[in-house]
């Protein structure tokens, strides 16, 4: 009867141990960041408030979800220091079905300190162009598509000779891969259909963070959606180029309409307006697009 009752103690004692450390697996929270639309200063700013709630809420990681077809080099540099600085691993994932991460989403891809897409995604076509899309001087063309290959270069080479080939080649010659092409030539660590089935699919994972080696353990983790704030969806509006050409399209014509037909308001009223809120984010916005 001792023997017994000791048995069932021990037993007892190794349920409680065992579930002590699944709850406290699944305890751990990654923050999920959705990134849509042209990169804009809302976007890199929102960016930077998930990471810093990252790592003040302990965060297993951050999931950066990307859809992107690209935006300002500036805007793509400042977003992979922040990626690069982070305490907090950084996982890039292309996503939903039919998104892509093109130009300069491409760069922020290879920062994260894991990627991955969803299929039927698109990754690449980094060739540098001007802010209406127009080909660039070859003097600067030259000098932008070498910085960039540098950079691509530098985040890629962890990943394998492939990889940074297919960086280079994007960077060089518009070259885009598919998901399954991204991830044959480890340019990518994983095909996930969504974030669940990211996190366990990276379970177990060793990246580097910070310069210290660091193994993933999302597979217990639950997800957290961080959403932008009220602040940031008006600026991420606002600064987007295609909102800022039709506040300045509509801004100039309310205002001949008003120099047109004197006498009214309303048309002054909102050509001031439109056009006060378009040059707020044509100010902000930078010349060179990739």
């Amino acid at each position: 009867m001792r023997t017994r009752g000791l048995g069932i103690l021990l037993g007892v004692l190794l349920f409680l141990g065992a579930s002590q450390s699944a709850a406290g697996q699944s305890g751990a929270a990654v923050l999920v960041l959705q990134a849509r639309g042209p990169l804009t200063p809302a976007m890199a700013e929102y960016l930077d408030r998930g990471l810093r709630l990252a790592e003040t809420r302990e965060a297993e990681a951050v999931v950066l979800q990307l859809d992107t077809p690209g935006g300002s080099i500036d805007l793509m540099s400042r977003m992979v220091q922040s990626i690069r600085a982070s305490r907090v691993p950084v996982i890039v994932y292309v996503a939903p079905r039919g998104a892509m991460a093109g130009s300069a989403g491409t760069v922020i891809a290879l920062a994260g300190h894991a990627a991955a897409m969803a299929p039927e995604t698109a990754i690449g076509a980094a060739s540098p162009v001007g802010g209406q899309g127009e080909d660039l001087d070859p003097t600067l063309e030259a000098k932008t598509k070498e910085i960039l290959k540098a950079q691509v270069r530098a985040l890629a080479e962890r990943r394998g000779a492939q990889a940074v080939t297919l960086a280079e080649a994007a960077i060089d010659s518009a070259r885009a891969a598919s998901a399954s092409e991204a991830l044959d030539a480890h340019l990518v660590d994983a095909i996930a259909s969504d974030v669940p089935d990211l996190l366990r699919q990276l379970e177990g994972t060793s990246v580097e963070v910070d310069g210290q080696a660091r193994v993933l353990h999302t597979a217990w983790a639950f997800p957290q959606a961080i959403s932008q704030t009220l602040t940031e969806q008006l600026l991420q509006i606002l600064t987007n180029p295609n909102i800022v050409l039709l506040l300045m399209t509509v801004g100039v014509q309310a205002i001949l309409i008003e120099i047109s037909s004197p006498g009214g308001w309303a048309a002054g009223f909102i050509g001031v307006i439109c056009l006060a809120l378009g040059g707020y984010g044509l100010g902000i916005l930078d010349v060179n697009w990739f």
